[in-house]
């Protein structure tokens, strides 16, 4: 069985991305997490998560898959990123940068570079389609758009196979804000201690 997850903070374009998924996957159980107050992607996340398991509990041979609610994605990725699941845990999507506007592009490579530095991870962790094998996803902390890193880390450490494949993207989101870049520099902060701490608590 697949499951779709799209997180949703008042997104314009959720209604166009639920009824693309049902055409594209008719079978799919497609679940919004709604972020009602603002806490942040990683937070609505965890409450589709939270939804989809409290009815039905996923089985070993289901799928997963996370996309962001803002259109920057055409659901039909989807379908690019699933033959890969039958060799990988899980399957990241890969933006290409190719006419995206010049700052975008700027804030896109400087975070892949803190990204790597910091984590080790060498994949693009921030493109919002992800899709996963039951089983391979642990359990996160943090509430804001950076909690993939902690998923990814986290699933790496325990050995799962991760590939990265390139995905189409259209630029209709806007380009994040100062403000919220400061949000992420504090919460990469955050999960970096808790993952590389021996003696951090669960929470900070």
């Amino acid at each position: 069985m697949l499951s779709i997850i799209i997180p949703s903070f008042n997104e314009p374009n959720i209604k166009n991305m639920i009824c693309e998924c049902q055409q594209l996957f008719p079978t799919a159980r497609i679940i919004v997490g709604n972020d009602i107050s603002g806490r942040g992607k990683g937070y609505a996340t965890m409450e589709g998560v939270k939804h989809e398991l409290r009815f039905i509990p996923w089985l070993s041979e289901d799928i997963i898959v996370f996309i962001d609610g803002d259109g920057d994605i055409e659901p039909r990725m989807i379908k690019r990123l699933l033959p890969f699941l039958d060799d990988y845990g899980i399957v990241v999507g890969k933006k290409c940068l190719r006419g995206f506007p010049l700052r975008r592009k700027i804030i896109t490579t400087l975070s892949r570079i803190y990204i790597r530095l910091m984590f080790g991870l060498t994949i693009d962790t921030q493109t919002g389609i992800k899709a996963f094998r039951a089983g391979t996803i642990p359990w996160w902390e943090s509430e804001k758009f950076l909690f993939d890193v902690e998923i990814l880390v986290k699933a790496k450490r325990t050995g799962v196979r991760i590939l990265e494949v390139p995905v189409d993207i259209t630029a209709i989101s806007k380009t994040k804000s100062l403000g919220v870049l400061w949000i992420a520099l504090v919460d990469s902060l955050k999960i970096w201690y808790r993952l590389f701490v021996p003696s951090a608590k669960t929470k900070i």
